[in-house]
């Protein structure tokens, strides 16, 4: 990507993962890393309550526009057992 290409919100990829621009400069831009496992309250911001990194002009060179949609690999998610905990389940232990 160029550094024109960004525009506070743009979402784009690295290959550390999803990351959405928050600030552009002059030669450099910062953004946010999108993790799924964040609380969806930690991207708003300013302030963030996650650190904003910064790409200098070779970072910026190395991303790439992120697709509309996020999309993520739940193929295994059909293959999960899902067992109930039930008291006594694993059995008791006596305490003399």
């Amino acid at each position: 990507m160029e550094h024109s290409d960004f525009q506070i919100g743009v979402e784009f990829l690295t290959e550390a993962g999803r990351w959405r621009c928050t600030d552009v400069g002059t030669r450099t831009i910062a953004a946010i890393r999108l993790d799924l496992d964040h609380d969806r309250m930690w991207y708003e911001g300013p302030p963030y309550a996650i650190v904003e990194h910064v790409f200098d002009e070779e970072g910026i060179a190395a991303c790439r526009r992120a697709p509309n949609e996020p999309h993520y690999d739940d193929s295994g998610k059909s293959s999960l057992v899902i067992k109930s905990r039930l008291a006594g389940e694993f059995g008791t232990r006596s305490e003399d």
